[in-house]
């Protein structure tokens, strides 16, 4: 069964907060939630980890922290998602064995890399046009294709993906989607989410 990842914004939430967002996301039956809180510092982030973490906590959805291994550890996260500028892989593994480990993608070329040091999956995209990376083109289908044709873990597919899109996503290679406007600024994050796992189960 495809999988739907969600990774958070908190600043797309409206009058909101974050963790709502998620409680209800989790509720809706998400697979997983990425923690993507750059610009927070260690002990606020930290402090958000573990909330997020008790929320995932028994509802089957695993919970990755964005880049900050620390955190990830010190709060008990499933895992750690790699992005620009983050640790190596590498050294990723060694620091959080027995871990989830996922790395950002824009390449097939980064695919390879990530595949050969020993990433869990990969989160590639963007590909569609997203509001979150204005003015720059999606990369397409075809980009999920050629991956898929390249390498062997799983590959999650984000940027601009929604309903109507997520089966051609899928059915182009990738194991599942990820989402970050669809859920964050959603009036009705139950029937987003139950609208999304209906396209990738057709």
């Amino acid at each position: 069964m495809p999988e739907i990842y969600v990774v958070t914004n908190r600043k797309l939430t409206g009058k909101k907060s974050l963790v709502s967002v998620l409680e209800e996301a989790v509720r809706a039956g998400v697979d997983g939630v990425i923690l993507r809180e750059n610009d927070l510092l260690p002990d606020e982030l930290y402090t958000l980890a573990c909330a997020v973490k008790d929320l995932c906590a028994g509802s089957g959805a695993r919970f990755m922290v964005n880049s900050s291994i620390e955190v990830a550890l010190a709060c008990g996260a499933d895992g750690v998602h790699l992005g620009y500028g983050s640790l190596p892989l590498e050294a990723a593994r060694r620091l959080m064995p027995g871990k989830t480990v996922g790395v950002s993608i824009h390449s097939v070329e980064e695919g390879l890399q990530a595949q050969s040091g020993g990433a869990d999956y990969v989160l590639a995209g963007h590909i569609y046009p997203t509001v979150s990376k204005p003015g720059q083109p999606g990369k397409g289908i075809e980009f999920i294709t050629l991956l898929a044709s390249a390498i062997s873990i799983p590959i999650i597919g984000i940027g601009g993906i929604n309903d109507r899109n997520a089966g051609e996503v899928i059915d182009a290679g990738s194991s599942g989607v990820a989402v970050m406007s669809l859920v964050m600024e959603s009036r009705d994050i139950k029937s987003t989410v139950t609208a999304l796992r209906h396209s990738l189960s057709k």
